[in-house]
This record gives structure tokens, sequence and C-alpha cells, in this order.
């Protein structure tokens, strides 16, 4: 039996704890571009492109220490640390290398000396125990280049961190994009002791904060910690759950306004109602509490823009029809709960919420909730693709297979505001809206939401 040196599990929550002050003072970055083609600075987190506009561009960066990123026309890029206060000098010549020079010069040239981008060879199966080993040594091997190197130490530990949750993005999210992906009924292979490291998995260290995409990787880790039943699904305060997972209290606090941007941004309204003023004590910093009204203010924007949807309120009775075109009426589904699942063939992440909406049906049958899956494949190739897909792949018995005439161009959707899909709504026995944006199949959330409802009669 092969030994797990479970690198990213250990070693996260060893490194120094204590973090020095950087200076408020701002960074200054001259990007001299000689090479004519378009070149782009941002943090390396970023989603949209910035693009550098002249020869000689002087950027102020006034965050605290951060990784950026410079990318070429051709999406060929070069990473960079800039902290508060430094002076950074990047040079992109004729030929297209980039030289970095400045306050950060050593550790620059030590990034890009030696990357980390979880490359294993193609001997090696991805998500096999043998893949966890590979990339484990290769992170003890660059921390001890680090320690050799004689670099700042700030970085260094800091450096540290982006190597182990470089691997933790791909080992955790890389699967969840994989089943995504995958072919229809094509099981993701991953060793057994692939989430062993969950079990010690802590998030101590406030230089986190510091890392490109934190706050996507401890989530990430959360939901799977949820998931597996490490820790309890509770719909009504899971924002309580997950800060207990944390031991920084600066992380904890970062992490919670966090998720309360991403609960508006996937439209879960009752959720940031609901948690909110349960979690707001523990947002204790000062830099993650400013930013609480800004989301207040979010939230009722959005909550006027959805009061024709808002909880309790009545659903619309629509007609939809199966593979063999019998018509159901949804006025019909009264007395029952009713989860209806809004998507469409070309969907990859409604495919691959398929068989969890399968299975939460099976762990539901006879209690009392229907399940609707309702596609809004129109035009005859794409009708033609979901009866096909139905008929070769049915869901599991209980699940209703219809699908909606016109789709998105159908009154009901524009009346629902739905725009996108996947979309889950909840019905109550009345015909009521109970959420509008229900949690999807794969989150747990959902099955202990269900089984409250049906609880209570």
């Amino acid at each position: 039996m092969k030994k797990n040196l479970n690198v990213a599990a250990l070693t996260i929550a060893t490194l120094i704890a204590s973090v020095p002050a950087y200076g408020a003072a701002p960074a200054t970055v001259s990007v001299i571009n000689r090479g004519g083609e378009k070149i782009y600075f941002q943090p390396e987190a970023a989603l949209e492109y910035s693009q550098v506009t002249a020869n000689d561009t002087v950027i102020t960066v006034t965050d605290s220490p951060a990784y950026y990123r410079l990318i070429a026309e051709n999406g060929n890029f070069h990473p960079v640390f800039i902290t508060p206060g430094s002076t950074t000098e990047i040079t992109v010549g004729n030929d297209g290398n980039v030289a970095v020079k400045g306050t950060n010069e050593k550790e620059n040239s030590f990034i890009s000396s030696h990357p980390y981008i979880c490359r294993t060879p193609k001997t090696i199966k991805p998500y096999s125990s043998e893949w966890i080993a590979y990339n484990e040594s290769e992170i003890l091997k660059l921390d001890s280049l680090i320690d050799a190197a004689g670099l700042d130490q700030e970085f260094a530990a800091t450096h540290k961190l982006y190597n182990r949750y470089t691997f933790l993005n791909q080992r955790l999210g890389g699967v969840a994009l994989a089943k995504v992906f995958r072919p229809n009924g094509q099981k993701v292979e991953i060793s057994d002791d692939f989430y062993n490291f969950l079990d010690t998995l802590t998030f101590s260290d406030e230089r986190i904060l510091r890392i490109p995409k934190w706050f996507d990787v401890v989530n990430k880790a959360i939901e799977t910690k949820e998931s597996r039943g490490l820790i309890p699904a509770i719909n009504e305060s899971y924002m309580t759950v997950y800060a207990k997972a944390i031991d920084n209290e600066k992380v904890r606090s970062h992490f919670l306004v966090n998720l309360l941007a991403l609960t508006l941004k996937r439209n879960y309204l009752n959720d940031f109602s609901r948690q909110l003023p349960e979690i707001r004590p523990l947002i204790t910093d000062a830099g993650a509490s400013d930013r609480i009204g800004e989301l207040e203010n979010e939230y009722a924007e959005k909550t006027r823009a959805a009061a024709n949807v808002a909880a309790g309120t009545q659903m619309p009775d629509f007609i939809f029809k199966d593979v063999d075109g019998k018509e159901f009426n949804f006025a019909d589904f009264r007395g029952d709960y009713v989860i209806i699942d809004f998507w469409f063939t070309g969907c990859a992440p409604c495919r691959a919420e398929m068989p969890y909406f399968d299975e939460v049906a099976k762990a539901f049958d006879g209690k009392g909730v229907r399940f609707i899956s309702l596609s809004v494949d129109t035009g005859d190739e794409l009708y033609a693709e979901w009866k096909k897909m139905m008929r070769e792949k049915p869901h599991a018995p209980g699940v209703l297979s219809v699908n909606l005439p016109d789709g998105f161009n159908s009154p009901l959707l524009k009346q629902l505001n739905i725009h996108g899909v996947p979309r889950i709504m909840l019905i109550d026995r009345e015909g009521r809206i109970v959420e509008s944006y229900a949690k999807r199949p794969s989150d747990p959330k959902l099955r202990q939401q269900l089984e409250c409802l049906t609880a209570k009669n």
C-alpha cells in the first residue's frame, strides 16, 4: 500500500500563521511593449482582460500582495507577483520574451523559472493515487527550491500556499468539471483515497486571501465535505455551518462575504435574507464587513426585479407534452410538492445534474413529491434529439420527462424570468412558489429541504 503524503491537507495548516501587515502605499507597474502585439495585464483571478494600450503604461495597484498575469495576444501568460509600495518594470521584447525587473525581481524570476501547473506524465491516469502522489511530490520539491533560493520570507510562505491551492483547485474543480463534460453515463474514475485529505484540511493562514481563486477552492472544499457527510447539510443555516469549517477569523469574514455575493449571483435571495442576520456577527474583519451594505443594496434590487416569482406567488398553469405527445396541465399536480428541472439537450451542466435528479426522485418516491424534467428544446432538430435521448436513456421511474412548447420563447419562461438553464423550481402543494431558484439536485441541501417540507404533514 502506497503512503499518501497528504501535502495539501497537512502543510496548509502548518505554514506560518502570523502575517506581517503591509503598508498602504500603492505599487507602480510600468509595462513596456516593444513587440507590437496586444498584451493584457490584470489580477490572475480576473475574468475580464484589461488591455495595455500604450507602449509605456503606468498602472497603480492598491491591493495587498497579489498575483497578476501578463497575457500575450497568442494566449501565452506570464505570472507577476506585486506587493504594495513596490516598483515593477515589465518589458515585452520584439521576440515576445518577457523581462520583469524591480522590487520583487528575484521572486518573479523564481516564478518564471519554476512554474507549477499540475501537469503529470501521460502515463499517469488523472485523479488516480499515482496522480495524487506525483503532484504532492512535485510540490515538496518546489518547497525545497523555495527554501534554498533565499527569497523574501513572506513571498516564500505565500508561494508555497499558491502551489498547494493550484493543486487543490485541480483536485476539486477538475473532477467537478470532468463530471459536467463526461459522455452520457460515463463515470469519472477517482482513487479510493481521493477525498481523504478533506478529513484534516483546515484554513488557518490568512495568506490564503492572496491566492487567486482562493474562495472558489475553499467553497468547493467545504461543499465537498458537505456532500460527503463530513459536515451537516442544513439548508436554513448552511452559511453558519460553513463558517465553522474555517479557523482563521479574517479568512472566515472574507469567505462569508464572498459567499453572500455568490448567493446573490445564484439568485438564492431567500438564503441571503434568512442567513445574513445569523452570520453578520461572524464577519468581524473591517475590510469584509464594509462590503455588506453594497450587497444589501444588490439584494434589494434583485428582490424588486424578482417580485413576480417571490416565495408565495402562485405558479401559473401551463401545458407540456411527453415524448408520445400526451399533454399535461401543471394544475393537475396540485396536492403534491413539485420539483421542476428546466433544461435542454445542448446544456452540459444540465445533463450532469440528471443522475442526481433521478437519485432525489427515488429517495422521495411515495412521499408526496413530483419530479418534472422539463425540456425547453425547440425546432425539429433539437426536439428530435430530446425525444431520442429520452427514449434511449429515460429518467428513473417517478420522473416525468416532458417538453415545453416554444421553449425559451414561451410566455411561461418570460413570466418566470428564466433566461438560462439549468434552473430548478420548488412548488408547494397549493401551487405556490417555495423557491424560484432552488438548489440543484447535486446539492444535498435540496434533499434536506424536501425532507423538512414533507415531514411537516
